[in-house]
């Protein structure tokens, strides 16, 4: 499955970067749009090729369209792009409307099929000028219609009409959401017994659900704050993640895209030095909070009562293991107050499961390299360090 992988990475990277990247060019010539094209895809680390370029005006079609990232031999061949609606806004082309062809793949038994793929209001800045941001996706919207993925015939997995928007710009924050408006996840062909027979006393061989996001950036202080990603699956629960950060700048991202680069092409080589600088680019992140939280429907009970059933017991029963177990597995933390708060948390979830939050509130801004490093050295300070809470029923 690993050439499988490096293909649906190439895919997926494709696929986005078609959907996403700025493409600066002169409305006038489809020629330049192209070359300017190719650019910015060679910034986001994709080599990108086509067979002809056609069109003029507002209208422009790239033919036989094939992407490949550093250190795979093989591209992705995509398929035509109509550029539509093109025009001009000072020195920046507006794309109205970016649209891909219906896509299919497969490889080793998987087959993944994506449709109704467009970009709308996609930004052109001219890449000669010394702007950071001319490295960085800026549109309106992006839409993908379907995706499917089936294995050996079957479909193991659908998306259905997944939509984000993004606002603001010159001098303001951007502000970015997105939703999926259902997806699908078939588990009846799970192999290990006992999850198969646990997943179908909770009635789960297929999830079904929502994804829900939304966040502003400040390019500028390099904040990035991811206000909501929910996943809600129905008949279960949603699981919601928050997080702040500072220091993800334009220079930050173009800094890391290198690496990342430099570490595809060295792949299977001494890849120290390009270490040494993911840890240097780490120490520019700094962490100012988080969230993971789990909304109940019906999944804890559901999981209680699927334990009861295996020992012969009461749901209340198990409830009741679980809170005598928690305090003497937190112990090797060595932090009593966090293990009082945590299962008093634990305990009310238990006893009337509505939702639970782990909550990460710094009392100054954290580095990521110095919080792997006392993940690595000191894993009991963490706690303390990043300020973790627990709260139940909130």
């Amino acid at each position: 499955m690993t050439h499988f992988k490096s293909r649906l990475g190439t895919l997926a990277t494709a696929g986005l970067l078609a959907a996403l990247a700025p493409l600066p060019a002169f409305a006038q010539s489809a020629d330049e749009v192209a070359a300017r094209l190719k650019a910015m895809f060679e910034k986001q680390g994709v080599q990108a090729t086509w067979d002809n370029v056609s069109g003029s005006g507002s209208s422009v079609m790239l033919q036989g369209v094939a992407m490949s990232v550093p250190g795979e031999e093989e591209g992705v061949q995509i398929g035509d792009l109509d550029l539509e609606n093109v025009s001009q806004d000072g020195e920046t082309i507006v794309i109205g409307t970016l649209s891909m062809p219906t896509y299919s793949f497969s490889s080793e038994g998987v087959e993944i099929d994506m449709s109704d793929m467009s970009i709308s209001g996609l930004r052109l800045p001219p890449q000669d000028m010394a702007d950071p941001m001319n490295e960085i996706a800026v549109y309106d919207s992006a839409d993908i219609g379907s995706l499917n993925v089936s294995y050996g015939g079957m479909d193991v997995f659908t998306l259905q009409q997944l939509h984000t928007e993004m606002t603001g710009g010159d001098g303001t924050p951007y502000a970015f959401s997105g939703a999926a408006e259902r997806f699908s996840a078939d588990l009846s062909a799970v192999e290990d017994p006992k999850t198969k027979a646990a997943l179908a006393s909770a009635g789960y061989e297929t999830l079904e659900g929502t994804v829900e996001m939304a966040g502003t950036w400040e390019p500028e202080s390099g904040r990035l704050a991811l206000d909501q990603y929910d996943i809600s699956i129905d008949n279960a629960g949603t699981l919601g993640l928050t997080f702040e950060i500072t220091g993800y700048t334009p220079q930050f991202i173009a800094a890391l895209r290198e690496t990342q680069a430099k570490m595809a092409e060295t792949e299977g080589q001494d890849q120290s030095a390009q270490g040494m600088a993911m840890l240097g680019l780490m120490q520019q992140l700094n962490l100012h909070g988080a969230t993971l939280r789990f909304d109940d429907d019906t999944l804890t009970r559901k999981v209680l009562q699927y334990f009861a059933d295996q020992q012969g017991a009461k749901p209340a029963d198990i409830a009741n293991q679980a809170k005598a177990v928690l305090p003497f597995a937190m112990m090797q933390i060595g932090n009593p107050a966090l293990t009082t708060e945590v299962s008093a948390a634990v305990n009310a979830f238990l006893d009337n499961p509505e939702s639970l939050e782990i909550r990460v509130a710094p009392a100054n801004p954290l580095p990521f390299a110095m919080i792997a490093a006392s993940a690595m050295t000191a894993p009991q300070s963490l706690p303390q360090q990043l300020g973790v809470g627990v709260a139940a029923n909130e």
